[in-house]
């Protein structure tokens, strides 16, 4: 039986420098009224790298190293390879080809095939509020030249021209699926049920102040790692305390703060559930209007109606599907990123394009 080889990567995109259209954006950088999401395509330049092993040019990527999540090789990679430190988006797809038809048929022999997992990704230098995440992924390294010794930043048109591999340019066809569909402007919500917590009837105090299990601390931290790929910016969850202690590991390590939101407490979900939709809804607007990314824990309870306000927002059917309409709705100690963007004739109503699920390694 071959074996399989895991890897990850990114296309990893900015505003272009030079670009002289700008007047056709408003302000804050989305397109004004009336105009269609592939209109920011031409204000895109993404980066791409040249592999002298091979002579090829392809999107950064990289095979998985032990214990490792894909997201979280994806982040490592493209920070060897391209010497950047990327926030992850939206996913794009996978890609799987025969190891032998590595740089375009370059590496005759290799028995076995490479599948790859990619994700939009930018770029988080110059940009103000980002919090410092090397701490939980490490540090960003100068990229080995004798694996990479050239970067561009490229458009669209230019990259299809560039790439070796064919199933680089699908990656690229998946990218621009997701700019048509608000992807390069979404934001991300990522929810986290808190982690696993010392049962009620061992517990003699307040029910608030119901702490993690040592299995659900070493949960948290774990799932710090994979937060850390997203980059959340600002840090929010229920007051009680299995809820922050969640989220410690993470804000610790970024040095954020944690804000609490009364409206998420499983008591006040249970007199007054409508507060947390409402909360929801003011939530999201904020994410549209600015440019961070919210991590909020909260609890099962919370999650029954929170998930059900979600799912009408979803581009499809089998994207709904993904937050799941029965107790306990997602794993404790894990997390859905949900990206949230306006579609075209959404007159600025965000919807959700994409829903992936966080599960944290722990060994």
């Amino acid at each position: 039986m071959s074996k399989t080889v895991e890897a990850a990567g990114a296309i990893v995109y900015r505003r272009r420098r030079d670009f002289p259209g700008w007047m056709k954006f408003s302000d804050d950088g989305r397109p004004p009224a009336g105009a269609c999401n592939r209109s920011l395509l031409e204000d895109l330049e993404l980066c791409l790298v040249h592999r002298p092993k091979y002579d090829d040019w392809s999107w950064p990527k990289g095979k998985l190293e032990a214990r490792e999540s894909s997201a979280q090789a994806a982040v490592r990679e493209v920070g060897e390879e391209t010497g950047l430190l990327i926030r992850l988006g939206p996913y794009l797809g996978d890609a799987e080809y025969p190891l032998g038809d590595e740089g375009g048929g370059k590496n005759p022999g290799a028995e076995g095939l490479k599948h790859i997992r990619y994700w939009m990704g930018v770029p988080l230098e110059d940009r103000s509020g980002i919090p410092s995440i090397q701490d939980l992924l490490g540090p960003i390294r100068r990229p080995d030249p004798e694996e990479i010794d050239q970067t561009r930043w490229a458009s669209a048109w230019e990259a299809r021209n560039l790439l070796t591999h064919p199933s680089d340019r699908d990656i690229l066809d998946a990218f621009i699926d997701r700019v048509d569909e608000g992807g390069a402007l979404a934001r991300q919500l990522i929810i986290v049920r808190h982690g696993k917590a010392v049962a009620r009837k061992e517990w003699k105090g307040k029910d608030s102040d119901r702490p993690l299990t040592p299995k659900g601390a070493g949960a948290s931290y774990a799932l710090a790692r994979e937060l850390a790929c997203f980059a959340p910016d600002l840090v929010l969850s229920s007051p009680w305390k299995r809820c922050v202690q969640t989220l410690r590991p993470y804000a610790d390590e970024t040095g954020q703060e944690i804000a609490t939101v009364d409206c998420l407490t499983e008591s006040a979900y249970r007199k007054h559930p409508q507060a947390a939709l409402t909360w929801l809804d003011h939530q999201m607007g904020n994410l549209m209007e600015g440019e961070v990314t919210t991590v909020v824990c909260m609890h099962r309870p919370v999650l029954e109606g929170i998930f059900d306000r979600l799912r009408g927002l979803c581009l499809s059917r089998d994207l709904a599907k993904r937050l799941s309409p029965h107790s306990p709705y997602m794993p404790t100690g894990t997390a859905v990123v949900i990206s949230l963007a306006c579609t075209d004739g959404s007159d600025g109503k965000p919807s959700i394009i994409d829903i992936q699920k966080v599960t944290p390694l722990v060994y």
